[in-house]
This record gives C-alpha cells, sequence and structure tokens, in this order.
C-alpha cells in the first residue's frame, strides 16, 4: 500500500487509508492482553485463529518494522546518494515522531517531525539527519529530500 501512494497517482486509497490498517495491524499484535504475533490472522475480524498454538507465536519476518519505517514513517529506499522521505501519517494525527540511527547506505540517519518544535527543541518541522548534520527541513508532513 505504501508503495501504491508513493509511486502511481490515484484517488482510492490515501494516507489516511494506510494509517488506519497500520493501526488494526498495532492492535492485532496482542493475544489476550499481551504482546503477541502469530501466523493465522482472520482478515475479518483481526482476531488470531491459532494463537493457543505456540508453533506461530514466533512468525513476524521483520514485516512490522517495515511498514513502520519505508511506509508510515516514509524513508523511501534508493540505489543513489539521495536521502528520500516521504511520511504516510495523515495531518493533524501525529503531533511528532523520530526514527533515529537507522544505518542506511553506510550513514547514519535520523528521521524527526515535530509539529510545535517543542518536543525535540531543535525547531518545528519535519527534518533529515545524515551523521547527526541536517541535510533537509520542510514545515509541514511531506515528501523530503536530502542529500546522504
Amino acid at each position: 500500500m505504501a508503495n501504491l501512494l508513493n509511486d502511481y497517482k490515484q484517488d482510492v486509497v490515501t494516507d489516511s487509508t494506510y494509517f488506519r490498517q497500520m493501526e488494526l495491524y498495532v492492535e492485532s499484535q496482542y493475544y489476550r492482553g499481551r504482546p503477541y504475533v502469530g501466523e493465522y490472522l482472520d482478515e475479518v475480524t483481526g482476531y488470531w485463529l491459532k494463537g493457543d498454538q505456540e508453533r506461530s507465536r514466533y512468525y513476524n519476518h521483520s514485516t512490522f518494522n517495515d511498514l513502520m519505517i519505508t511506509g508510515l514513517v516514509g524513508l523511501r529506499p534508493r540505489a543513489d546518494e539521495v536521502l528520500e522521505v516521504n511520511p504516510l501519517v495523515p495531518a493533524g494525527k501525529w503531533d511528532w515522531f523520530c526514527l533515529d540511527k537507522v544505518l542506511y547506505h553506510g550513514k547514519m540517519v535520523t528521521i524527526v517531525w515535530d509539529k510545535t518544535g517543542e518536543k525535540y527543541g531543535k525547531g518545528k518541522g519535519l527534518y533529515l539527519l545524515v551523521d547527526g548534520k541536517e541535510v533537509a527541513r520542510r514545515a509541514d508532513l511531506g515528501k523530503l529530500t536530502g542529500k546522504l
């Protein structure tokens, strides 16, 4: 869904659609009130079908991290030396987030959104750091690129 939103012009799926699906996925990470990731999640009800079977409790394959990093926070993998970020957090949903110290192309990347500038104390907006140095900034959530 993140690739659809980033790579194709269409008006059916929105960042709000993506965000709601991520919320459902996050909620599904529990079974009987405890953290849990399994193998058989009912696609309609969102309940674990085989939650009591121990064989499936370690079934995740890192998809959660990928959806958060490349989708919600928006780090878009590229082969060149451009750092591209396009968060799929709808305007007004989150006042702040930070994805800190992600090794990318041999550099440490940090992606920060601070709506008011008060959470992290480095000014408001969306900004990108590479090895601790700011390489790009914008006032609102949206596509942003900087040089690695």
